[in-house]
């Protein structure tokens, strides 16, 4: 990597004025190095002159006139254009001295310097230095001019503030540090007020700074302090993050770009003295709302005696950050982790990119509707603070999942098996409860059998799970200083995606198993006569397989409405 200081910088955009080239400098195009200090005579002097000669009037113009090659640049301040009139009407003045002394504002942005070296200290005038946009991982701060009032270093590589301290000009004002790497919180040491005595204005957004209360105590001494920038740093997910730190600094105008009126003063008072009682985490609520574009199932009308009974139900799953698992958490079978992992390579989908600890959640399975509202709402919390802003930055993954269960009629052998299991295990004490009972008790119990024995029993098979879509739920707002965030998710649309059953229904010996167990069933039932209009499962499927297919309706783009909102 190339070593670029400021000041060689700064060379190359003085290069790039072409203060020694016209209309600027001494040539032989400009009138005034002929004079060598004498006044020019009204009458005769310019007479004599080449007529090739520019006037000072003429170079002046060239240099401000709109269309000229030499107009002024919306890149250069008025500091500098004012600089470019003067190399063309007193060029002899033009020297490295004159320069030195001239500028009070410097803008290097987006040169790739890497050092503040000592050569800035030439600059003894200067009050404004924007070194943006740069690749600097530190500054000494004795290489920064004593008069400076403005230091921005905005969207560098800084870590550390541990240089910058050590000897800063005692006159700055504001400091912005914005979009940086700062994160440990010793680096809050640096901010005293022994070290920035008149600082007003402070930038510290879009860092990696998580502890709330470290970081506020050492900045409540700066009593000239009326400006603070914090967003975009994971502490600003702490639940008590405005409140604590307007109280801590009563002086304070505006936070985050946003007035700081009397009676949110008023509201946060007192505050400051329960820090003991303050946790430094985060908390966060997903609220799911109404989902559209479901596809119709489709689902044949179910005749008595016709097999199997098919319940389906559908759901929102989506992915979270968060500490402890609650309760109601849903683990991610490892099929539905592989099959969001395939959908990453197929479709716009990004699951988990930064491998994060994150928990599957989902709703309450509803039946199918064209608008289903899910009125879901769940609290989170998160501790890990930077974790949580690599979260948002990533956004939030939200599937729509369709659950499927096929109930078929028990075997004769499977129900006798059952009962015999229930009778040796509690058959004794069965019937001494029998022998206890009275008369009445073994009436209603006679009538009870009687009519479980007309019940059929299902054997409901594992779920079918399949994915209905996908999509990634922008997140940044939150990181960017907004306390919540609402969504319509257009989903991208899955619906002919790999269906998963059970991995123990997979071997061969199962289903060999559930096979045996079908065609026992469908002796059974073959038994009583049929009508033909009952038909089992399998010949319904063939008959449908041979009925042509009717064009489907063109389908609703799937959607969710979801929101995420961060505790105040």
């Amino acid at each position: 990597m190339d070593h670029i200081t400021v000041t060689e910088a700064v060379r190359q955009q003085l290069e790039a004025l072409c203060l020694n080239s016209f209309p600027c400098s001494t040539g032989s195009w400009n009138k005034s190095h002929q004079l060598d200090g004498k006044k020019p005579s009204a009458d005769t002097y310019w007479e004599d002159s080449d007529q090739d000669l520019e006037t000072q009037d003429t170079l002046h113009d060239l240099l401000n006139q709109p269309g000229s090659p030499w107009e002024p640049n919306d890149k250069f301040n008025s500091e500098v254009q004012h600089l470019k009139e003067l190399a063309a009407q007193y060029p002899e003045n033009l020297t490295n001295q004159f320069i030195y002394s001239y500028f009070k504002q410097l803008r290097v942005v987006d040169k790739e310097v890497t050092e503040v070296d000592a050569q800035l200290l030439k600059f003894q005038n200067l009050e404004e230095l924007v070194l943006s946009a740069n690749k600097l991982k530190t500054v000494d701060s004795g290489n920064l001019p004593k008069k400076l009032k403005i230091l921005e270093l905005c969207s560098n590589h800084i870590s550390s503030l541990k240089d910058l301290s050590i000897n800063p000009p005692p006159l700055l004002q504001h400091l912005g540090l914005a979009y940086n790497r700062i994160q440990c919180s010793t680096e809050s040491l640096f901010l005293a007020a022994d070290i920035w005595p008149n600082l007003v204005s402070l930038d510290l957004s879009f860092n990696d700074l998580t502890d709330l209360f470290t970081l506020v105590s050492p900045i409540s001494t700066l009593q000239n302090l009326r400006i603070l920038t914090l967003q975009g740093n994971p502490l600003t997910f702490i639940t008590s993050y405005r409140g604590y730190t307007i109280d801590c600094l009563p002086k304070l105008c505006v936070l985050d770009d946003i007035l700081i009126l009397p009676d949110e003063k008023y509201k946060f008072s007192g505050l400051s003295k329960k820090k003991e009682v303050l946790e430094n985490k985060a908390k966060f609520y997903v609220h799911i709302g109404k989902v559209k574009g479901i596809p119709n199932p489709h689902t044949e009308q179910q005749l008595s005696g016709d097999y199997p009974v098919t319940t389906v139900t559908y759901y929102v799953c989506y992915e979270v950050l968060e500490d402890q698992p609650s309760s109601d958490m849903q683990e991610s079978p490892p099929y539905m982790c592989n099959q969001l992992q395939q959908m990453t390579t197929e479709g716009p989908v990004q699951l988990n990119p930064l491998n994060l600890h994150t928990g599957l959640y989902k709703s309450i399975g509803s039946v199918w509707n064209e608008t289903i509202e899910y009125e879901y709402a769940k609290e989170h919390t998160s501790s890990d603070l930077l974790c949580l802003k690599s979260f948002f930055l990533c956004g939030m993954n939200v599937t729509i999942v369709e659950e499927k269960i096929l109930s078929w009629p028990k075997d004769p052998e499977e129900i006798a098996a059952v009962s015999k299991h229930d009778k040796n295990v509690g058959g004794k004490d069965k019937e001494k409860d029998r022998a206890k009972s009275g008369s009445r008790e073994r009436k209603t119990d006679g009538k009870n059998k009687k009519k479980k024995e007309n019940l059929i029993e299902l054997r409901h098979e594992p779920p079918i799970l399949k994915i209905l879509g996908s999509a990634v739920m922008p997140l940044q707002k939150l990181v960017s200083g907004e306390m919540q965030t609402f969504s319509i998710c257009n989903l991208e649309p899955l619906y002919n995606n790999l269906e998963h059953r059970d991995a123990r229904d997979k071997s061969p010996q199962n289903s060999n198993k559930t096979k045996e167990r079908k065609t026992k069933s469908g002796r059974e039932n073959a038994e009583s006569p049929k009508t033909p209009r009952s038909l089992s499962g399998k010949e319904k499927r063939k008959d449908a397989e041979n009925k042509p297919t009717e064009e489907s309706p063109p389908l609703m783009a799937l959607s969710v409405e979801i929101s995420v909102q961060l505790a105040c």
